[in-house]
């Protein structure tokens, strides 16, 4: 007579929901910070850009606000 340890039961099959393809689950990371990553850089390039051409033309509100978050380019402040 076989006991239940020596007899394997026969579950049925489910999959697991907490099983994760980490190679994939990687490169999909690696993939959103980059991207991330580059629109944080092109973000802060844009608003310089936009700060230097509106200086150069006239005083506008866009010049404005840039002055207010750019410390060296304030009135007095020793800017380049």
């Amino acid at each position: 007579m076989a006991t239940p340890t020596q007899t394997p039961t026969t579950a049925p099959e489910e999959p697991d929901p907490f099983y994760y393809d980490y190679n994939t689950v990687q490169t999909v990371g690696m993939t959103l910070a980059t991207i991330l990553f580059l629109l944080g850089i092109l973000i802060i390039i844009s608003k310089k850009v936009k700060c230097r051409k509106a200086d150069s033309r006239s005083e506008s509100p866009t010049c404005k606000s840039c002055k207010s978050e750019l410390p060296s380019s304030a009135p007095g402040g020793g800017g380049v």
